[in-house]
């Protein structure tokens, strides 16, 4: 009796030890395919982010602009020949034959000798004289020596002067003159440069003192 006891009991303790066994064996399968399939690498590559919306999202419209204000031209208007020009020639030509403040030897004085404190133009009878710029006539002499001669004060001290001129009729003293308004005409040759031919003798003064008019007036020099 006691012999089959202890068989049965040595039966259990093998039928145990076989299915603890077994249950062993399954969890430790159970763990190595889950590792597996965690950690195995499929092959397949992920398709790369995109950095901007795909084409099932919705994008967003570009914030309208508002267009810039009109500003105003700060460049002031290019200024016209008429606003830049302060001065013009007494005559069309802008020949001179006498320099200024040359050593000047006057044939109609028998060589005289002395410093020529303006310039000659060379002009035939009667052409045109203009103001250089705008002024106040301020004196008109005549003089059969030293030649008729017209003095206009444009202001700020500066003065010009017209010398071997036939003033126009209507020209007074103290009237007031354009730029390029014609004061007279040149005259006949007569008087200390009678030998010089018909020429406007023409200076520039400025403060009381001669200044060389070409300093204001874009001049040729043409040698006689």
């Amino acid at each position: 009796m006691n012999e089959n006891k202890g068989e049965i009991t040595r039966k259990r303790k093998i039928i145990y030890s076989v299915a603890a066994a077994a249950c062993a064996l399954i969890l430790i399968a159970a763990t190595i395919l889950t590792v597996y399939f965690v950690t195995r690498d499929t092959g397949e590559e992920l398709p790369p982010v995109a950095s901007g919306p795909t084409q099932n999202e919705p994008t967003e419209p570009d914030e309208p602009t508002e267009p810039d204000e009109e500003q105003p031209d700060e460049t002031p208007d290019e200024p016209t020949s008429g606003d830049t020009e302060t001065f013009v020639l007494p005559l069309s030509d802008a020949t001179y034959t006498v320099e200024y403040a040359s050593i000047y030897t006057n044939a109609t004085l028998g060589g005289s000798i002395y410093r020529h404190m303006g310039v000659d133009f060379s002009a035939e009878e009667g052409v045109p004289v203009r103001a250089i710029a705008t002024g106040v006539v301020e004196e008109i002499s005549f003089s059969e020596t030293l030649g008729n001669l017209v003095v206009i004060d444009h202001g700020d001290g500066l003065k010009s002067c017209y010398r071997f001129i036939e003033p126009r009729d209507t020209l007074r003293e103290g009237i007031a003159v354009a730029m390029g308004q014609e004061i007279g005409t040149v005259a006949a040759a007569y008087g200390t440069e009678y030998k010089d031919g018909t020429h406007l003798h023409f200076e520039m003064q400025l403060n009381g003192e001669y200044v060389d008019p070409a300093a204001y007036l874009d001049l040729m020099y043409e040698e006689k």
